[in-house]
């Protein structure tokens, strides 16, 4: 009983994520990342008590009621069901996500074959509107000028670039907006200070007599270099108490959360002022249980909860439950279908969804 009592405990905690942020309160945004975890031990506490003693069940039963924002957030209670971005209905988009990891620029030795199943893999999915985050282009000779090449390849020949950082003013790193529809008007908001904060961006494209909104960025990450991940899996594996190690990771990831906490706000105040229905995507580096979504996402639809089903893991590293990629949609919109595509091609996995108005 009393480690159903503790369970409860913190899995009511994580539940109040969305209206507290970590600026204010850091330890939440760790809880957040153990509410899969809670909640799997919350509905087994419930299990055996409707078996053993059925009064107790009413426990973790509350528990769950009380906290199903955050539930019907993280998991899609939908069938499975199948779509294909080819078929699109008539008067509908698609519209993708997608972070690109830099085309496998500094993974690998010769990027060039990730690249071009990337443009591949994004071609088949014939995006109207593509968002990509971790995005790189160059106009050095012998380089990829991947703007260029995905606006002729994927015939989409309207696009912003944020161009974050750039070197020697012909490389450069960022989000990227590609459209088939022409942009009205395109502009970025710095999102933090300093030479590595990224930027939103937005583009407002004209479909038809319809002007929409199209928002995109990368929020803060945890910037774990390659020792943090061994040391991640050394803990997984107990081969280390690390303790050096761990408080260095916990410094980063608590410094983090707060800076997306601070962004999510910047985000949130500049989706309610737009003057056209809005969709959002990015790479959000944070889970459905977090301030960081429940800010952002407001009373936009989250297409994923719409049509997907299950969990909907975008990031194949680290946990099987982390979804922090995300496309929302003005309530004005219609969600047609949802794809999450298990490539390995990134970290990331691609979101793909099919809109049209309702």
């Amino acid at each position: 009983m009393t480690l159903n009592v503790i369970t409860v405990l913190f899995f009511l905690l994580a539940c109040l994520a969305p209206f507290i942020s970590p600026v204010r309160f850091w330890p939440i945004s760790f809880i957040t990342l153990g509410f899969p975890f809670l909640l799997v031990v919350l509905v087994l506490f419930l299990i055996f008590w409707l078996i053993f003693d059925v009064k107790y069940a009413l426990i973790p039963l509350v528990a769950l009621v009380v906290g199903w924002k955050s539930v019907s957030a993280f998991f899609s209670f939908r069938w499975p069901t199948h779509w294909e971005p080819a078929s699109k209905p008539e008067g509908s988009f698609n519209v993708m996500s997608y972070n690109v990891a830099l085309f496998g620029l500094y993974a690998q030795k010769n990027s060039k074959p990730t690249r071009e199943a990337m443009f591949e893999l994004i071609r088949r999915q014939q995006p109207d509107i593509l968002c990509l985050q971790d995005f790189y282009t160059s106009e050095k000779r012998n380089d990829f000028n991947n703007r260029e090449d995905i606006s002729a390849l994927m015939r989409l020949p309207h696009r912003f670039f944020s161009s974050d950082f750039n070197r020697d003013g012909n490389q450069h790193w960022g989000s990227i907006i590609f459209s088939r529809y022409p942009i009205l008007q395109s502009d970025k908001v710095k999102l933090s200070p300093g030479p590595l904060g990224e930027s939103l961006i937005f583009a407002d494209v004209l479909r038809g007599n319809d002007t929409i909104r199209v928002v995109n960025m990368h929020l803060e990450s945890y910037r774990f270099n390659a020792q943090d991940y061994r040391s991640i899996e050394k803990i997984r594996k107990q081969e280390d108490t690390g303790l050096v190690a761990a408080k260095g990771i916990m410094h980063k990831m608590r410094d983090a959360s707060a800076r997306r906490s601070r962004q999510a706000n910047i985000v949130a105040d500049f989706i309610r002022t737009s003057p056209h229905p809005v969709i959002v995507c990015g790479d959000f580096n944070d889970t459905p249980a977090s301030y960081t979504y429940f800010k952002i996402r407001g009373n936009l639809q989250d297409v994923f909860l719409k049509k997907g089903s299950g969990i909907g893991r975008t990031f194949s590293g680290l946990s099987p439950t982390l979804r922090i990629d995300y496309i929302f949609a003005d309530r004005r919109f219609h969600v047609n279908g949802v794809n999450i595509i298990h490539s390995d091609l990134s970290d990331h996995y691609p979101v793909i969804t099919n809109l049209s108005f309702k």
